[in-house]
């Protein structure tokens, strides 16, 4: 099954299903912890599970309800992603009336892509914030009489951003987790929980999920992708510990993604006309295109001071992250030897941050260009 082809959080599981067993499930979860850790997939298994017809401590995988957990349409599992708004709607509108065709046809596809791959994102460009009439959508579906037996499961995926805008998602789904309906469990998922309102917090049971062993994400690659060993241990290293990037990196020439890196490298900070443009241009393209390459790049530069401060700091015995890297970094913490990298880090951080909330993307850049600048004279910003 799909559904099974997650990596690690063994001790996780072992505590979802026991609540299973002994008919302990709650009626609200958050899922919590960094990107690519299996999160939403869990989600969607403990969903299926609970659903299965053979009721064990597993899925059979072969029941009439697990076919359909398998392709994500089973009419006890409602999904909740943040969309686009294409189009002005009412009150009383279902959500997909605010997407175009093309937006509509994009999402089925992600769709089908995460009930392949359960490490798959569903995130469409200019998704930045989950629509109150999401929310309303599935206030009234919950409330019916359900279509099968089992366990009505409401997953939303990207949870921080019901709070986007006024808030107003977030309300909305607060007032039905005061007083849910009996079978029926809400499972939230994010990277950041320290966005949602702690009403909201307080009413799910929290499960965090640690990054994923190097050598367990190296092993997946090596099974899964067919990657020769000392690949797959370099690609588990810089995935650190996320398997959405591992398996994203695992696709691509290493060698292309480290030219990639030194190009961002430059634009950032070698102060020029042609350098910013450049950085400008090739973010707002991406950003328009695939947010999650962005998001990438961003991972991969913060990687990149990280391993200056190691550097700097730690007079040349630092292991870093990016070690096929190593002279140019070296030769980098020459050029910038007051050069405060751990600002940069956390300017990179709070960059992606303000894109994930909706920020003016121009605005965004314009400021880490020069927060940059002074970070690298050492200049406190």
């Amino acid at each position: 099954m799909i559904l099974n082809k997650l990596i690690g959080q063994e001790k996780i599981w072992e505590r979802l299903v026991t609540a299973y067993e002994n008919d302990h499930i709650a009626g609200a979860y958050l899922f919590h912890g960094p990107s690519g850790v299996g999160k939403e997939g869990t989600a969607l298994r403990f969903s299926g599970l609970v659903n299965c017809k053979a009721e064990g401590s597993a899925l059979c995988g072969e029941c009439s309800s697990c076919a359909k957990f398998n392709t994500l349409q089973h009419p006890n599992l409602t999904l909740i992603v943040p969309l686009p708004k294409d189009r002005v709607i009412n009150k009383k509108d279902p959500p997909a009336k605010a997407l175009k065709d093309e937006t509509i046809t994009a999402l089925a596809e992600l769709i089908a892509a995460k009930a392949k791959d359960p490490y798959e994102k569903i995130r469409l460009p200019r998704s930045n914030t989950i629509l109150i009439n999401s929310v309303r959508e599935v206030r009234e579906k919950i409330y019916l009489k359900a279509m099968e037996p089992g366990r009505k499961m409401v997953v939303i995926f990207d949870a921080d951003l019901l709070m986007t805008g006024d808030g107003s998602s977030a309300n909305a789904l607060l007032k039905i987790l005061e007083e849910p309906p009996q079978e029926t469990s809400f499972i939230l998922t994010t990277d950041f929980p320290e966005r949602l309102v702690e009403t909201i917090g307080s009413r799910c049971q929290q499960v965090f999920f640690p990054p994923i062993q190097t050598e367990t994400v190296a092993k997946h690659l090596q099974e899964s992708l067919d990657k020769p060993t000392e690949e797959a241990k370099l690609i588990a290293h810089l995935a650190q510990g996320n398997t959405r990037m591992a398996k994203h990196l695992a696709k691509q020439d290493l060698e292309e993604v480290q030219n990639q890196l030194l190009s961002l490298v430059k634009w950032l900070t070698q102060p020029s006309e042609e350098n910013w443009r450049s950085f400008t241009h090739h973010a707002a393209s991406t950003y328009r295109t695939n947010p999650q390459e962005l998001n990438f790049h961003f991972q991969l530069l913060s990687y990149w001071f990280r391993d200056a401060q190691l550097i700097q700091k730690m007079n040349g015995d630092a292991h870093i992250i990016l070690e096929g890297m190593e002279k140019s970094l070296r030769n980098f913490v020459k050029s910038f030897p007051a050069g405060d990298f751990a600002s940069i880090v956390k300017e990179l951080e709070t960059c992606s941050s303000s894109l994930s909330r909706n920020y003016s993307l121009n605005l965004v850049i314009t400021n880490l260009l020069f927060d940059i600048q002074e970070s690298l004279q050492g200049v406190a910003g």
